[in-house]
């Protein structure tokens, strides 16, 4: 019998019982599938897996993205911290929102942990979203931002290379999408934060696009709306990109600390704009 036990009221719970070393069950992908839409991140515990068996049980969600814009780029994106390589992802974020279908689900391996430190976070945008008056919520709705590729471009020219970093400098990407965004399984809202990738709000000034988005990510500081996850090896954690923001912790550096992500699904965001007259 799979155990799903809830990590705190808001966001995060350990599941137990299941092999993803293995096919799921119909019984098993559903009672999966579910917890995720309750929970917006799930971790299991002590799952060693291979990057085939990593990629199998992620394609229970969607269908695989490749980890770059390479047509013959493999599906896993490997971050290795080190003494020579600081930690990148200490900031609160969602996975390439700067695409136009930016992806739905992601799932990473714990390969090696810090010996200490190193935790990661996840925060609930649908409760950020809930959080805000009904007059905010309202004067949001019809609004889009435009993000691009920020810090990434330098992570992609570690990642593959010198050649693919000047063709993504020739034509970075730049996406816009609605501020409010919403679940396409549940209807949910959520305020689509992006951290660093987020330019500004369309059709606005600078100042007035920093004054607004600083009050929203101002929530993020809210550890009602926050779980924080310590790492052990074969660790695994699947999360829902269109509804939560993340962040790795480099409290570990100098120390070593190896994860493996790959993203499955991709899909328009749509705001409650596009809903008008439906």
């Amino acid at each position: 019998m799979i155990e799903v036990e809830p990590l705190t009221p808001t966001i995060g719970a350990e599941v137990r019982g299941v092999d993803l070393q293995r096919a799921l069950s119909d019984d098993e992908r559903r009672s999966v599938h579910d917890a995720l839409l309750r929970h917006l991140v799930l971790f299991f515990r002590d799952q060693p897996l291979t990057e085939p068996q990593q990629l199998a049980f992620a394609t229970n969600f969607g269908a695989p993205v490749p980890g770059s814009a390479d047509a013959d780029a493999d599906y896993f994106v490997t971050l290795e911290d080190t003494a020579e390589a600081a930690p990148k992802s200490d900031r609160w974020h969602t996975d390439v929102p700067f695409s136009p279908t930016p992806p739905d689900i992601a799932v990473l391996t714990m390969v090696a942990p810090a010996p200490v430190g190193g935790d990661t976070m996840w925060l609930s945008l649908h409760a950020v979203y809930d959080s805000l008056s009904p007059t905010l919520q309202e004067l949001l709705a019809p609004l889009e931002l435009e993000f691009d590729m920020g810090p990434s471009k330098e992570a992609a020219r570690e990642l593959y290379g010198e050649e693919f970093y000047r063709r993504l400098l020739e034509d970075e990407p730049v996406a816009r999408h609605p501020i409010v965004r919403l679940h396409p399984e549940t209807g949910r809202p959520a305020v689509y934060l992006g951290g660093a990738f987020m330019r500004g709000i369309a059709g606005m000034h600078a100042e007035e696009s920093d004054a607004l988005l600083g009050l929203l990510q101002s929530k993020l500081h809210d550890p009602n709306f926050q779980v924080r996850w310590r790492w052990r090896q074969h660790d695994v954690a699947v999360w829902d990109e269109r509804c939560t923001n993340h962040r790795g912790l480099s409290d570990h550096y100098p120390q070593r600390r190896v994860v493996r992500r790959c993203v499955v699904g991709a899909g328009v965001p749509v705001g409650p704009a596009a809903m008008v007259g439906q």
